[in-house]
């Protein structure tokens, strides 16, 4: 499975478990990941699509980039209706941009800057 440069690569807005996010189909080098929590969903039959540090290739969805740590229990945690949330308007963002708009001060970005569940 090829790896993405996160740093380069303009990656998908999304919404987890409240907090912003943002995903993309490709696997990422975690190695051009820095400031950012890096997770993988995962999915198996019949069962939900789950957020965990590293999906098995068989079962890898997509990877999904955090500002905030996210609980595991048990090494995974499960995606439920109204846990993930795709914009109407999709916004692209490198990982720096995306730093910057929900971290620097300007934008007064604590309204959703970890946004409970």
């Amino acid at each position: 499975m090829t790896m993405i440069n996160a740093a380069t690569t303009p990656m998908l807005e999304v919404e987890i478990f409240g907090c912003p996010a943002l995903f993309t189909p490709h696997r990422v080098s975690r190695d051009t990941v820095h400031m950012l929590f890096c997770y993988e969903l995962c999915a198996q039959p019949g069962q939900p699509f789950t957020l965990t540090e590293h999906a098995q290739d068989r079962e890898f969805c997509g990877t999904i980039l955090t500002l905030l740590p996210m609980e595991l229990p048990e090494g995974r945690k499960p995606l439920g209706p109204g846990n993930y949330a795709e914009p109407e308007e999709a916004a692209r963002y490198n990982p720096a941009a995306f730093e910057s708009k929900y971290m620097e001060p300007a934008f007064d970005s604590a309204e959703r800057f970890g946004k409970e569940e």
